[in-house]
């Protein structure tokens, strides 16, 4: 194979220039080698795409790889920094290979539901949701979320799952773990999707013991490779996923706001929170609020309930 040569000649170069190779292994679409001068640390991976990804701070060790891998490999050539403390970035998002970005929305939101979504992006969508600008949700306001969900829905294969405050609470008296509900969720947005197009990988934020969510997905029959990655949102296809979950939830929640005759407030910790909650507890107690709220969330006990 191709890759294997491609490989055996990189170890040939770090030989000669009396490196080490620290280690060698397979990755998702290609393999990765560790390598050390004596004084720093570099990974060079090369995908079967042809395409390669030299990772480490900017020392000669990774100047030099950098540059033979232009020089000796076909494809184009991407290079990240490493910080002391910080995780190497993602190497799909830097060389554009296709994978399902999944996140959430409502988690931490005492009023509405939790929203899962799932968006399929590989390289020519990366650089149409890129052109776009589309960012984590976070950045962005609820009218401009509005109108890049609309664009991603029309350009990406995707899958949208959200859980309403009463089957949320009906689920987490059952199960007593909202990350398990939320693997749930994501896994139901990865069978959506897988049920459209063949992807072999899929990158979220790491939200917890991620055997929750390959459980779930095995469960379903699913063999996928799951990535966790602090602040994954910084992949257009996870951010891509933040934008539909967002907007599905600010939508929902305007729903529910409707139906309660009283604005229900986004997040935790605005002061409006209890006062809103309360004025619904009063017309129909706790079956009332459980409607609209997740109730394990401290406000609930604050009402006395």
């Amino acid at each position: 194979m191709e890759l294997n040569g491609d490989m055996a000649r990189l170890a040939e170069f770090v030989a000669a220039r009396g490196w080490e190779v620290c280690q060698e292994r397979a990755i998702q679409h290609g393999r990765q080698m560790k390598i050390s001068d004596g004084q720093n640390e570099a990974r060079v991976a090369i995908y079967s795409t042809g395409k390669a990804l030299v990772q480490g701070r900017s020392s000669s060790l990774t100047d030099e790889l950098t540059a033979w891998c232009s020089t000796n490999l076909g494809g184009s050539v991407s290079r990240t920094g490493a910080s002391e403390r910080g995780p190497l970035p993602n190497p799909a998002q830097e060389c554009g290979i296709a994978r399902i970005g999944i996140d959430e929305s409502g988690k931490g939101d005492y009023f509405g539901p939790m929203v899962a979504a799932g968006v399929y992006v590989d390289g020519r969508l990366e650089s149409v949701l890129t052109n776009m600008g589309v960012v984590d949700s976070k950045r962005l306001s609820d009218a401009r979320i509005a109108k890049l969900a609309a664009a991603i829905r029309s350009e990406c294969p995707h899958s949208v799952v959200a859980i309403g405050p009463a089957r949320y609470n009906q689920l987490y008296a059952s199960m007593r773990n909202v990350n398990v509900m939320l693997a749930w969720a994501h896994a139901r947005c990865l069978e959506n999707v897988l049920a459209r197009v063949e992807c072999g990988l899929a990158v979220s934020d790491q939200f917890g013991d991620e055997s929750y969510l390959t459980r779930a997905l095995m469960e379903k029959g699913r063999q996928v490779k799951l990535e966790q990655h602090p602040r994954a949102e910084a992949d257009v296809a996870v951010a891509a996923a933040s934008v539909l979950a967002r907007d599905e939830f600010v939508r929902r929640l305007s729903a529910l706001s409707q139906r309660a005759g009283i604005e229900l407030p986004k997040g935790a910790s605005d002061p409006r929170i209890v006062a809103v909650a309360s004025e619904i507890a009063s017309k129909g107690g706790r079956e009332a609020l459980a409607d609209y709220a997740k109730l394990h969330f401290r406000t609930t006990g604050s009402l006395g309930m």
